[in-house]
């Protein structure tokens, strides 16, 4: 079977990294409303494990792309950037866990881990999209 072509890859990568920014909306939101305490720890959880199971979607369904040779680098930085996210919705979830065993603790170590974590994805995010955007920029001017 053949690979794809740079553009089908492009595209691809691109609605994964759409997605990608929805759920880190959905994420953000939902630490939001734990930190104001407009949501409950239960249903707290229950989002949170809604995003860890769509960010392993998309992991999953993007990681089974066959890009062209040159665009192995860019379908690692994306994969990379998809288990940082998931890292730090384990943390948050194991943060909400811990609050529910009242250990605080460890339930505010993982919550900071998760806000670290969640810093390191917007660094790495941010550029991969940027680049995306622009090589289907430049291969729309080439087609025109």
């Amino acid at each position: 079977m053949l690979g794809m072509t740079k553009r089908q890859f492009l595209k691809r990568s691109k609605k994964s990294l759409n997605e990608t920014g929805t759920l880190l909306l959905l994420l953000k939101d939902t630490m939001n409303k734990i930190n104001q305490e407009k949501i409950s720890n239960e249903e707290a959880s229950k989002q949170i494990n809604n995003i860890r199971i769509e960010v392993e979607s998309i992991f999953s369904q993007f990681e089974k792309n066959d890009p062209p040779s040159r665009c192995t680098p860019l379908k690692g930085r994306i994969l990379h950037v998809l288990i940082i996210l998931h890292e730090s919705v384990i943390a948050t979830l194991e943060s909400l866990t811990a609050a529910r065993k009242e250990n605080e603790e460890k339930s505010r170590n993982k919550w900071n881990e998760s806000n670290h974590i969640l810093e390191e994805f917007s660094k790495d995010f941010h550029p991969i999209c940027d680049d995306v955007n622009s090589f289907l920029v430049k291969k729309q001017k080439k087609e025109n």
